[in-house]
């Protein structure tokens, strides 16, 4: 599949998020992101490490920067 192909794939069965809930596991500092979808009446979560956890802080300090200015 090329890969514009693939971007019309993931467009078309996107869902739309409701939330997300960012938690940390005070045991080793990993970062577990809780999200719930519109259609879905339970939630996901994914164990994000400390790196990755970081990066995405980092995303989203920098979204609320871009928005404020």
């Amino acid at each position: 599949m090329l890969k514009k192909d693939c971007v019309a794939h993931y467009l078309e069965k996107a869902e739309r998020l409701e939330y997300i809930i960012p938690n940390f596991d005070p045991a080793n500092g990993d970062m577990i992101l809780v999200f719930k979808t519109e259609d879905a009446s339970g939630g996901r979560s994914f164990r994000l490490s400390p790196e990755l956890g970081a990066k995405f802080r980092s995303y989203i300090f920098q979204a609320i920067r871009e928005k404020a200015n």
